[in-house]
């Protein structure tokens, strides 16, 4: 067998996923077992007895382990009375060609999904009615997410990494039994309530394509730094060409961090429009709290998630300035 962490197995080192609502919605739905189909090292199935839990039991595909052997990608058993409590790998298709790993098995597992967690997530809901689930954060942007809105109960985004090996962004995923129509998730960061998901879902900005915007084109006048650095005062931001100071050489097509944006509006001054793009950022930023932008590897210096502006979005607050200058203009003639 390779090394586990080949296959995006990350052992949880740290309790900190175990939030206050995340105890609770343990103690109510009132099963006696914690099970977890992929225990690893078991560091999940430490959950104290004053939850309620009264057994533990776990499966894993390494037979050297103390667990009894399954291939829960394959099929999770059926408990009765039991919370599945798990973290489950994280391999996408993608990085798995990457490493050469592709095999007829792993071929088998991304059939029909992009990340090994995703087949873990389907076959946790298959077997068991409650499930705590340690997913990457990506999961809450995601189209795999909408497949399950009725049976999520809540989702608490972890600032602090819980892994001792990895610094991929998690969040802890609630299910419950019971449908829910319309939805109405409950979504944490950290032990803080935030809002229920609905709402930062409608707030999320969708591009109208009314204005012929071109994004890594060396030749535009518009950059954006489309991704949060470590220091706090290095946030996304948009900015003039000469005041991003890179080597525009490495804009590349497939360039999803820095860009240069070319745009067709040559009656607004750049510097107002820089302006406007960051204020509209910045202000969504706010309104959302970060949740509708997709996480970046680690956290800033001074304890907060990195983010990352996708281009959809970034075209939709260009748009949204452009018109906003437009008309401010309009009014002034």
């Amino acid at each position: 067998m390779l090394d586990k962490k080949t296959f995006g197995q990350y052992f949880t080192k740290k309790d900190l996923w175990l939030k206050p609502q995340i105890k609770k919605f343990i103690e109510d739905s009132k099963c006696k077992i914690v099970y977890d189909p992929f225990a690893g090292e078991g560091d999940l199935l430490k959950i104290s007895d004053e939850y309620g839990i009264e057994e533990c039991v776990g499966l894993d595909i390494d037979d050297s382990l103390k667990w009894i052997y399954n291939d829960s990608l394959e099929n999770i058993p059926h408990i009765d009375n039991a919370i599945i409590i798990t973290n489950p790998p994280y391999l996408t298709k993608y990085s798995a060609s990457r490493k050469h790993l592709i095999n007829d098995k792993l071929n088998k597992y991304f059939m029909y999904h992009t990340d090994l967690y995703q087949l873990a997530i389907d076959k946790i809901l298959e077997a068991q009615e409650f499930a705590v689930v340690i997913v990457p954060e990506t999961y809450i942007n995601s189209t795999f997410f909408k497949e399950h809105l009725e049976r999520i109960y809540s989702i608490t985004i972890l600032t602090e990494n819980p892994f001792a090996d990895t610094e991929n962004p998690v969040c802890v995923v609630c299910f419950d039994n019971v449908k829910k129509i319309p939805p109405y998730i409950k979504v944490y960061a950290d032990d803080e309530y935030l809002n229920d998901y609905s709402y930062f879902n409608e707030l999320k900005l969708k591009p109208k394509n009314d204005y012929s915007i071109k994004f890594n084109a060396k030749e535009g006048k518009l950059a954006l730094r489309a991704v949060d650095l470590t220091t706090a005062d290095k946030r996304i931001e948009f900015m003039e060409v000469d005041k991003l100071k890179y080597d525009l050489s490495k804009i590349k097509v497939s360039s999803r961090l820095i860009t240069i944006i070319d745009l067709d509006c040559s009656n607004i001054e750049l510097k107002q429009l820089v302006k406007e793009c960051n204020r509209i950022l910045n202000e969504y930023r706010e309104e959302t709290k970060d949740i509708t932008l997709s996480p970046f590897k680690g956290n800033t210096k001074d304890g907060k998630r990195r983010r990352r502006l996708d281009y959809k979005t970034a075209r939709s607050i260009i748009e949204k300035a452009i018109g906003n200058l437009n008309e401010m203009e309009a009014k002034q003639c």
